[in-house]
């Protein structure tokens, strides 16, 4: 069992911790022993507190696996490329979720739809095995390391299905579990990647300055660059859950017209929100779980460096990076909680770091020099 102690100041903000004893903590006294939870010896906690949230994994969790196949065709083409063609699958069996076993399971009662009535607070599983699905068309053309270039480029459509939201987290619906499988929260339909290698054919060994000054100014240099291309990543729409009378359960609105995408940043929503109504009553609304696409993202990142060789034993390397390269901004997904003032507005941009930290972002640029010897 997992279990924590607790301690808070008196009053707010910073101040030393009060005891069980209501004594303040000190270094001087060290810390505390530990005040264990009292489990019966059944195992069964009988009086559970209605107002405590309780975590628990199954004596029977099964660790999650993959099963994956694949059928590739590779053909070798003139001028030293390559073209691979792959159908690639994989099923997720038993891929964990963090579930709620006290969400209501009907509609329209309240707390009292809840299977620890009259316990409300939440009783997280960890874990319950779902099923998920990756399809994918793969394809990829290279062009093999030769005469100082190397060309890479690589294309991906598929799709991949889950319940859970995120890679392990919960569900939205626990009223008809099967209203969860949909697309999974990272998924993206068409991926395409650029990639290439050129080394300058100049200095010793190559076609121009093959000696002196002018190889070892213009001689070592190496251009590099890739650049990647992928529609967005689902968009959730949701509605507030309230009228469901179904703690625990997410809510969908209505669909009552076709969606139209008018791919706008700030000054109008990215679909039409008119397409969407609150729905009726204790009724679930129409619409599925990350039913629309976000923003798509461009990305492109450079290398150019040089190679200089002082001697037989050293050896250096000059490299400038750019990452963003293009200072192309990307953009998170719309807001798609109905009823919100920004529902539909795309506000923000990709948060999952700058340059050499990760996507997103301003342009970012390093220069670096390494001396081996």
């Amino acid at each position: 069992m997992k279990q924590n102690n607790s301690y808070q100041p008196a009053g707010t903000g910073f101040g030393p911790a009060l005891l069980s004893n209501g004594l303040p903590a000190t270094f001087q006294a060290g810390f505390p022993g530990a005040s264990p939870a009292v489990i019966p010896s059944n195992g069964i906690i009988t009086n559970p507190d209605p107002n405590q949230q309780y975590e628990y994994i199954p004596l029977d969790f099964k660790n999650p696996y993959v099963e994956s196949w694949n059928v590739a065709i590779q053909q070798a083409l003139p001028a030293h490329f390559t073209l691979d063609v792959a159908y690639v699958g994989n099923h997720g069996v038993d891929t964990v979720a963090s579930t709620n076993i006290n969400a209501a399971t009907v509609v329209g009662l309240g707390t009292k739809g809840q299977p620890e009535f009259p316990r409300t607070a939440s009783t997280i599983q960890y874990w319950q095995g779902f099923s998920s699905m990756y399809n994918a068309l793969q394809a990829k053309f290279d062009r093999r390391f030769t005469s100082g270039m190397l060309v890479t480029t690589a294309f991906t459509w598929g799709k991949g299905m889950s319940y859970q939201q995120s890679d392990d987290g919960g569900l939205q619906y626990y009223i008809n579990l099967r209203r969860n499988y949909a697309r999974t929260d990272f998924d993206r339909t068409l991926t395409f990647n650029q990639n290439f290698v050129y080394d300058l054919p100049f200095g010793q060994g190559k076609h121009w300055a093959q000696s002196g000054v002018a190889a070892a100014v213009a001689g070592g240099w190496r251009i590099s660059t890739g650049w990647a291309l992928m529609t967005g990543t689902p968009v959730n729409i949701s509605y507030s859950g309230s009228n469901l009378l179904a703690p625990g359960n997410g809510q969908s609105p209505d669909q009552i017209a076709a969606v139209q995408i008018t791919h706008t940043i700030n000054d109008s929503p990215w679909f039409s929100t008119a397409s969407f109504q609150p729905p009726s009553g204790t009724n679930f609304g129409n619409v599925g779980r990350n039913s629309l696409s976000g923003p798509g993202l461009f990305g492109m990142n450079g290398a150019l460096s040089k190679a200089i060789r002082i001697n037989e034993r050293w050896r250096a390397e000059l490299r400038g990076e750019a990452f963003n390269f293009t200072n192309t901004p990307q953009f998170s997904n719309p807001n798609g909680s109905l009823g919100n003032a920004k529902f539909g507005f795309v506000t923000s941009t990709v948060g999952s770091g700058s340059g050499v930290n990760g996507t997103g972002g301003q342009r970012a640029v390093q220069v670096a020099m390494k001396v081996t010897f």
